[in-house]
């Protein structure tokens, strides 16, 4: 290095260049006659053989100045944990920012080191860590505490936090003046908004915020690096909220004042959803036509069956939704609701023609009447007769005729009956029969506590059993019952039957006479008595 005219001083930090490195000295230019050089024991320490290279620039500290030596004894270390707590000094002076590393978790907060192994004390409570380990971070600070004797440190990350959020959200403020127009540039496209940016910040517009209307081609409607005009909405906590569509008046509002429900507009379907279709109304504003106020006659399952996307149709207003922002419109309410009057047309107890459209397992089926009024029969109304499945008896396409049994206006549906056209064989029965008749019955099904007959298609009763297994009959056997109780308000039958369970007794008389090949007489039953008898002394 240049030599310097000046006088050095024990103590003293300067500039110094490494001209040299052998195994265990480096020898450091300091614009002297003499040139410093560091102790063995802080290159070893301090792995400077690795960490410091020829001609590079450092700071050196003057340890001991010796007239008789060729060389100035310096220390590299001492230099810099000076440098680095007069940083430490200054910014606690001028109240500014130091960066420092997390080096370990205490008890009580964190150590951070500020280089060159000076360190500092970061309290939980300024540490915004909230119970995380912030080991290993490089993170900023404000110096709260300084004892320059002691070389005690406390630094805040919250402090610095706190007043860099404050001053970001002054900086934003000045930049996005809250219910003010702006101009921003469009930065990226995306398919629930656009990002725009002014200065250094960016910030995303959601679709909602793009339109008043719901259903818009973002692409279309905004080119990237293009400039808009922008509403500031709001700042609040550093949160920038831009809007576009607030840069013009509520075309929702103009149209309600110019519009009352009962008037007919035309409406052009944009969306179709489950329950329904979302409409632009004259191009003016949003609506909804909900799927039950399409027809009086047709319950509508499918709206893409009746309609597509871009068609345009004629359509009632109903009322507005203020909190959607919607227009709720009708197409049946174009036309006299036909089922004030429906009694007229249909009155109960009259016969009809319809066609079966669906048929529910379990519950009933669909049909759809002659007018395209739409009807219901319940599973109970189909038939008579028992059946395992709707599709033994009826299928969808077939056209009968059916009895009108009444009317749901609440759903707009016929309610209507198929066995009702018959007579019923129950009151058939109850007419014919009587408490104590003797007859021939059909074994339908074999239960636990009871054996199911029919008595005639469409009636059944019961006999009444003690034990499943001793019953001598089986399914399809016809046997003669007699008629103990009819119950006409629950429709049930009680019936009786002799030697309906096999007795042990009985049991043991039919193996005999099987085991016997030659015909019995009275005198052979005898004779099986009086061995019963013999066998059970």
């Amino acid at each position: 290095m240049e030599e310097f005219n000046y006088v050095l001083r024990e103590g003293s930090i300067v500039k110094g260049k490494v001209v040299k490195k052998t195994d265990d000295q480096i020898y450091i230019d300091i614009g002297y006659k003499k040139e410093g050089i560091i102790s063995k024991d802080e290159i070893i320490k301090y792995n400077y053989q690795q960490t410091i290279q020829i001609n590079e620039e450092i700071d050196v500290f003057i340890k001991r100045l010796e007239k008789d030596s060729d060389f100035i004894l310096v220390s590299k270390i001492i230099a810099d944990k000076k440098n680095v707590f007069n940083k430490i000094k200054k910014a606690y002076k001028d109240n500014i920012p130091i960066e420092a590393t997390v080096i370990k978790m205490v008890k009580s907060g964190f150590i951070v080191d500020f280089g060159a192994n000076v360190t500092g004390f970061l309290p939980m409570s300024h540490s915004k860590a909230y119970g995380k380990d912030l080991t290993g971070q490089k993170l900023q600070f404000k110096v709260i505490t300084l004892e320059e004797e002691k070389k005690n440190v406390v630094v805040s990350y919250k402090e610095y936090f706190d007043e860099k959020v404050k001053n970001e959200e002054e900086k934003i403020k000045k930049i996005f003046p809250v219910n003010e127009k702006i101009t921003v540039k469009v930065a990226g496209i995306k398919e629930n908004g656009i990002e725009v940016a002014k200065e250094e910040f960016n910030i995303f517009i959601p679709s909602y915020e793009l339109s008043y209307k719901r259903f818009i081609n973002i692409a279309e409607n905004f080119k990237i690096d293009s400039e808009i005009e922008a509403f500031v909405i709001s700042t609040e906590k550093g949160e920038i909220k831009l809007s576009v569509k607030k840069n013009f008046p509520d075309p929702f509002e103009k149209f309600k004042a110019e519009k009352k429900p009962g008037d007919k507009v035309i409406s052009k379907i944009i969306k179709i959803v489950k329950d329904g279709a979302y409409v632009d109304i004259e191009g003016v504003v949003d609506g909804f036509l909900p799927i039950g106020e399409i027809s009086y006659y047709k319950r509508i399952n499918n709206i893409e069956e009746i309609y597509k996307i871009g068609d345009e149709i004629e359509t009632v207003i109903i009322k507005t939704d203020e909190n959607q922002k919607l227009i709720i419109v009708s197409v049946k309410r174009l036309e006299k609701n036909p089922w004030h009057n429906i009694e007229e047309r249909y009155p109960v107890g009259a016969r009809v023609l319809g066609t079966i459209k669906e048929i529910i397992e379990g519950e009933g089926a669909l049909i759809e009447l002659e007018e395209n009024f739409d009807a219901f029969m319940h599973i109970s109304n189909i038939s008579w007769f028992s059946f395992t499945s709707i599709f033994d008896v009826i299928k969808p396409g077939d056209k009968k005729e059916f009895k009108i049994l009444g009317i749901d206006k609440n759903k707009y549906r016929l309610l209507l009956g198929l066995k009702q056209l018959s007579p019923s064989p129950w009151n058939s029965f109850v007419n014919k029969y009587k408490e104590g008749s003797l007859i021939d019955v059909k074994i339908i099904d074999i239960e636990d506590n009871y054996i199911t007959c029919q008595i005639v298609e469409g009636v059944s009763g019961r006999i009444f059993i003690k034990n499943k297994s001793k019953v001598k009959y089986k399914q399809g056997d016809i046997i003669n019952v007699k008629i103990t109780k009819i119950d006409k308000e629950q429709k049930k039958v009680i019936l009786f039957a002799k030697d309906v369970e096999i007795t042990e007794e009985k049991k043991q008389l039919d193996e005999y006479i099987k085991s016997h090949e030659h015909t019995f007489k009275i005198d052979d039953i005898a004779k099986f008595d009086v061995k019963k008898k013999e066998e059970e002394n």
